[in-house]
């Protein structure tokens, strides 16, 4: 199996600052000083999944689980004392040839770090929000998918988008999505390249969440934070090369009300900002939910947290810029709405989500 990184003809150079491959990841991961940087996963291919958690404090007595707490009167025990900082986790990369998300991380760290991002500019109002907040960062959860997709898919014909995300049998064929779903994990006998949407092995790491059979070390250290960071909010970081829209997408069917209700008003908030700064936002991003499930459905279990799939648009960007200042206004808005909004309420939980099943 063809395990070289997928180049499409054509693109544009990337800039300097457009630091993604996996060593230059490994690099900056390993020079951060202020945040808490621990490799919490090897891939297949033994690549290293890194998670850096700022402003980090210490957590109240694990004495029960999400999952039991939630059944009693008191789901407020598995949280976090009152009035410490909401944990909001965010990842990118789960599939690797989906690049805005891990160069948007790495721009947050920077920040955090630094004071200025990748491109030596501040954005002061982000990083004042972001103190706000216990963050758990995962710059890229599918290092193999990374290692294998190009640097960026900006301009690229839709079949070029594909082959380099979904890839391609060894017939040529792409892989294609959703048909892709029907093997887990990929056949490789069949499989020419693996794409960015897989890990090396052909685990689709975003369906990776069935109970008691787990199957990668990149998806059990996404819910191992979730659980162990009593996570508020779960930010999962896509692009779709399909439209020119920027978006949150369909929730998982297993949310509970108030969740559903919280992603709502963060994606009415994200839609207002982004349209108002000219960047393309997809007109119904945010639909009932549906026969859905993927990883962000138990994080929402081992933890409560409202859970949030954001894609940007991957071929229709004008610029490099553009996406890094398309997942600025992102990030500023969900941060910002941690002032009025309680991403997951434990202590009125029960009341909460019973008012809104009665008037659903």
């Amino acid at each position: 199996m063809d395990i070289k990184r997928y180049e499409i003809a054509g693109l544009a150079n990337r800039p300097a600052w457009w630091q993604v491959r996996v060593n230059e990841i490994e690099n900056f991961c390993k020079s951060i000083k202020k945040g808490k940087c621990t490799i919490e996963a090897k891939t297949p291919l033994d690549l290293p999944v890194f998670q850096v958690v700022y402003n980090d404090y210490p957590d109240s007595s694990n004495i029960v689980n999400w999952m039991s707490v939630v059944s009693t009167r008191t789901p407020d025990l598995f949280g976090n004392k009152e009035g410490s900082p909401q944990t909001v986790m965010i990842s990118g990369g789960i599939h690797g040839a989906e690049i805005e998300g891990v160069i948007l991380v790495l721009n947050l760290i920077s920040l955090l770090e630094t004071g200025v991002d990748l491109r030596g500019k501040p954005n002061d109002r982000l990083v004042e929000l972001a103190k706000k907040y216990r963050l758990v960062l995962f710059p890229c959860v599918n290092m193999d998918g990374r290692a294998v997709s190009p640097d960026h898919r900006i301009g690229a014909s839709i079949e070029e988008c594909r082959r380099a995300g979904e890839g391609f049998w060894t017939n040529g064929n792409v892989i294609r999505w959703p048909e892709m779903k029907e093997y887990f994990p990929l056949p490789l006998e069949r499989v020419a390249h693996t794409g960015g949407y897989c890990n090396s092995e052909g685990y689709n790491i975003m369906h990776d969440g069935t109970p008691g059979n787990v199957r990668t070390q990149e998806a059990l250290a996404v819910l191992r934070a979730a659980e162990k960071y009593k996570v508020d909010l779960y930010v999962n970081l896509h692009s779709q090369p399909e439209t020119p829209y920027n978006g949150f997408r369909m929730h998982s069917m297993c949310s509970f009300p108030y969740s559903i209700k919280v992603v709502e008003e963060l994606s009415r908030r994200c839609k207002k900002v982004l349209e108002e700064r000219g960047f393309v936002y997809e007109p119904e991003a945010v639909r009932p939910p549906a026969c859905k499930l993927d990883i962000n459905t138990p994080v929402h279990l081992c933890s409560g947290a409202a859970t949030a799939t954001i894609e940007f648009a991957a071929r229709d960007q004008e610029n490099f810029d553009t996406i890094v200042e398309t997942g600025y206004a992102f990030l500023e808005t969900i941060l910002a709405s941690g002032d009025d909004m309680l991403f997951c309420d434990r202590k009125n939980w029960k009341t909460l989500n019973a008012e809104l099943m009665k008037n659903s």
